[in-house]
């Protein structure tokens, strides 16, 4: 068998970054690619692989194969979830409160829902009452997500700390100041 040169992959690498495209599990797509091994080995040997660097440019260059061919962007990925973090429960129904049909919502709302569920009660063999479960996907890791990917969560952005240090101060109710080292002092009638 031809040997490759330094910058090809053997077929079984070459394999092996496709496989792994898969589903992101090392170990299966070293299996895959045909590699044998026994107990742990393939797990060493599966990271081993992924150490490479001619590997993880196979891999890459993959990935990015099927992002284009699916059309995934960051622009698309912020969208979806931008969706997820605005949804309004609201755009689900007519002005009269009744719920509006599925081809009627708007694609961001639709794409806030994570499900539907559509059931119906039956007595005596005639309908009753139908029900609608509308489920949406998490707002706040919506949130989390594009505070994180708008830089929200740096260090400038971060909360301030409170002063330690306080004046407090209290007023009677002729509106004289009493400063609170004063208050509770024997002889006070307000003391507390």
């Amino acid at each position: 068998m031809k040997k490759p040169r330094g910058s090809e992959l053997t077929p079984k690498q070459q394999r092996f970054a496709v496989e792994y495209c898969v589903d992101l599990n090392a170990t299966a797509a070293y299996a895959r690619a045909g590699y044998r091994s026994r107990g742990n080995s393939a797990e060493v040997s599966a990271c081993r692989l992924l150490r490479n660097a001619k590997v993880q440019e196979a891999i890459e260059l993959k990935q990015k194969e099927v992002a284009k061919r699916c059309e995934v962007t960051a622009e698309n990925i912020v969208r979806e979830t931008a969706a997820v973090a605005f949804s309004d429960i609201r755009k689900l129904f007519n002005s009269d409160g009744s719920p509006k049909a599925i081809h009627e919502i708007d694609d961001a709302t639709a794409s806030a829902i994570s499900s539907i569920e559509v059931g119906q009660t039956i007595t005596d063999g005639k309908v009753t009452a139908r029900t609608c479960r509308i489920r949406f996907w998490d707002k706040n890791s919506a949130h989390e997500r594009l505070f994180r990917h708008m830089g929200l969560f740096r260090k400038e952005h971060a909360p301030q700390k409170s002063p330690r240090k306080m004046k407090v101060v209290f007023v009677s109710p002729d509106g004289e100041v009493v400063p609170f080292s004063n208050r509770g002092k024997a002889g006070d009638p307000e003391r507390f």
